[in-house]
């Protein structure tokens, strides 16, 4: 094989027993023409010592270690290696459809797109949640034919619950002619991937069938050990980077309106839940944030209650106590 047609990108750190179930989904792969670029980031378990086992069985496994750097950081290091046409990226304790490969592959081609987002299996203890981009009739459409831009689907790109990178199918010109990369950030080292490389695309197109299976259940991720903690305030630091990206390249008129809302609706949400220690940092990262916006009154006219609420708070407050202090007298709580 020459030139695959996707390389699959998978970081591994610790994932024991889900690890085999993730590169036996990859292994079967209907689409045979596909690399797997599988970097071991330090793990302390035998994770190393299953992907030499699949290596050993199978060319198309090409296997690195590296010391501790990170998910952001180890993602970057395989789009390095990347030989194939597109690429998809899976976490090592997740798995998917066996179709996968040959299904987004051929729409991708048909359609001559830069991205192709589809639907995906959130696997959490006591229930499963189906992540849909589009309901069938949403456009009124049919998707075998279909294709549109950043502009068409302002609301989506900014929809939390959708701004994830493995529910989507990226060619690899799309990243390395934008140079779009991964943050080293200790969380949320994706966001600004799925942002700049949904923004950078010409063309996009939706296969409405789910393929991506996400695991929830029973593990803890490195990431995830991280939040409500020390290093949630580095929320602050994604979005300034979103906002940069958006200036510079001349999208902020165009996205400004969502840009806002996604901004209150992500940081009123994780001011609440980040642990009492670390509020006033958050707090003073956030005010900045709004001094520096600069929002204008017919923006502020436009804001649901409970952002317009919070925003007013932020600005006419000189500490965290303060703030507290304006929310709590204005939410009725006992502040003695």
């Amino acid at each position: 094989m020459d030139f695959p047609k996707v390389s699959v990108i998978i970081p591994i750190y610790n994932s024991g027993n889900y690890l085999i179930e993730c590169l036996d989904s990859v292994i079967n792969q209907t689409l045979s023409e596909i690399e797997v670029i599988c970097i071991d980031d330090g793990s302390t378990d035998s994770s190393f010592d299953i992907l030499k086992d699949y290596a050993n069985n199978d060319s198309r496994f090409k296997i690195f270690h590296q010391e501790n750097l990170g998910a952001g950081t180890t993602r970057n290091n395989a789009i390095e290696k990347v030989s194939g046409e597109f690429i998809i990226f899976l976490d090592s304790d997740d798995w998917i459809e066996e179709d996968m490969c040959e299904k987004l592959y051929n729409h991708a081609k048909k359609l001559d797109v830069d991205l192709v987002v589809f639907d995906a299996i959130w696997h959490h203890k006591d229930y499963d949640e189906v992540l849909c981009y589009f309901k069938e009739t949403e456009f009124n459409q049919d998707y075998e034919s279909f294709i549109f831009d950043k502009f068409q689907i302002k609301e989506k790109i900014m929809e939390p619950s959708l701004g994830v990178i493995w529910s989507k199918f990226y060619k690899t010109s799309l990243i390395k002619d934008n140079d779009i990369k991964f943050s080293s950030y200790k969380i949320y080292n994706d966001v600004g991937f799925h942002f700049k490389s949904i923004l950078s695309a010409d063309k996009i197109a939706v296969l409405p069938e789910v393929f991506y299976h996400y695991v929830n259940v029973g593990q803890q991720s490195l990431q995830s050990s991280f939040r409500w903690g020390e290093y949630e305030p580095i929320w602050y630091d994604v979005m300034m980077d979103l906002r940069e990206f958006l200036t510079f390249n001349n999208l902020m008129d165009d996205f400004r309106k969502e840009f806002i809302n996604y901004s209150f609706l992500s940081f009123i949400n994780k001011f609440n839940g980040i642990h009492e220690d670390y509020k006033e940092i958050f707090y003073t990262k956030i005010k900045y944030f709004y001094e520096s916006l600069k929002l204008t009154s017919d923006e502020l006219k436009k804001l649901q209650f409970n952002y317009m609420v919070f925003y007013i708070h932020i600005i006419n407050s000189n500490s965290y106590f303060e703030f507290k202090l304006m929310h709590d007298l204005f939410n009725g709580e006992n502040i003695y």
